[in-house]
């Protein structure tokens, strides 16, 4: 899932978690890939403008999903921003307290919102890799913010189940449907035999 639709973002938005000479191409092989948790930060460069159209930068962003598959991990993101506000406020993660948005490699408060996120491969070159750790992962989260995280993840679960049961019973609705039509009986018919009369001579 992804809304790539702009933010009001502030020009230093990004600037404000990364320095912008920190990071570089993500290398051949990086075990931070096997390693990502759900709770986990990373730096990404989520594919939305900024205000003043620029390319999309670093910012963090918070591992709602891990899926193991035989190739690299998909990894589902939580776009990260320092803007306050935000009307969608069951969605988000926020990290306003000092202690904890330091642990999680933050610089100053940051809302993680749940409804802008999106799937990727663990092999996905917009992953920021520091070059001194090897790794894009720049904190976690803990404590009650983490607990707020599972709550929210619990919430998009649940609608996600609610949607497919949705279309679970429509496509059942619609079989049956089909299927009534397929072996509804014939409509009777009546044949009529009409004869011709005869002239009759006077």
């Amino acid at each position: 899932m992804i809304d790539a639709s702009p933010l009001p973002l502030s020009s230093s938005d990004a600037d404000a978690f990364f320095s912008p000479t920190a990071f570089g191409p993500v290398p051949a092989a990086a075990d931070w890939r096997q390693t990502l948790k759900v709770g986990d930060i990373v730096s990404f460069r989520f594919p939305v403008e900024d205000v003043e159209g620029g390319p999309a930068k670093n910012r963090p962003c918070l591992v709602l999903e891990v899926e193991q598959t035989h190739a690299a991990p998909r990894i589902t993101l939580a776009y990260g921003t320092t803007v306050p506000g935000g009307r969608k406020r069951g969605y988000e993660v926020r990290v306003s307290d000092p202690a904890a948005f330091r642990e999680a490699g933050l610089h100053r408060p940051t809302r993680f919102i749940g409804l802008r996120r999106l799937t990727v491969s663990a092999d996905h070159p917009a992953f920021a890799v520091c070059r001194d750790l090897g790794t894009p992962k720049i904190g976690r989260l803990t404590g009650a913010e983490f607990e707020r995280l599972q709550a929210v993840r619990a919430r998009i679960h649940a609608e996600a189940d609610i949607a497919a049961e949705r279309r679970a019973e429509r496509r059942r609705e619609v079989a049956e449907e089909r299927a009534r039509r397929s072996q509804a009986p014939a409509r009777p018919f009546v044949v009529e035999i009409k004869r011709r009369r005869s002239a009759v001579a006077r």
